[in-house]
């Protein structure tokens, strides 16, 4: 079972898409081109076309991943829901940030917190805006790995 530390969880939520940006910007390189060649070259139709394929395809490329940006959103939201959970338990339970480890970086219920040397069941109520703690037992604390950074 993996837990993860305030700091993993803080550190893996902000990830930009490179590949997304990469490609956004080699699609509008190509539409410039070809956009400078087709205004040289209006008597020539391929510059045209290739112009509307580029503008189709950049069009087609943020359709597509407009979904994956909207999932992102909602990942760093459930993340900096589960960071504030880990400070208000570490303020809580007295315990340094540093030594407080969730096994989800989004907040569900039944998510285990490992606070210093205890573990707790984390239940929340029906709209998760507060939560009760139950201390909880591994059955094997081998199984336990943490995750730091």
């Amino acid at each position: 079972m993996d837990f993860y530390s305030y700091q993993y969880i803080t550190n893996h939520s902000d990830q930009p898409n490179f590949m997304f940006i990469i490609g956004t910007l080699v699609l509008a390189l190509a539409i410039l081109v070809t956009a400078f060649l087709y205004f040289k070259n209006r008597s020539d139709n391929k510059y045209r076309d290739l112009l509307i394929i580029f503008v189709l395809g950049i069009l087609l490329f943020l359709g597509i991943n407009y979904n994956n940006y909207e999932q992102q959103l909602d990942v760093s939201n459930k993340n900096s829901q589960t960071l504030e959970l880990m400070k208000s338990i570490a303020k809580d339970q007295d315990v340094s940030l540093k030594k407080v480890y969730s096994n989800s970086s989004s907040l569900t219920e039944g998510m285990l917190i490992k606070a210093g040397s205890k573990i707790y069941k984390v239940s929340f109520d029906d709209n998760q805006t507060s939560f009760t703690l139950s201390e909880a037992g591994i059955v094997s604390t081998k199984q336990i790995k943490l995750i730091k950074k």
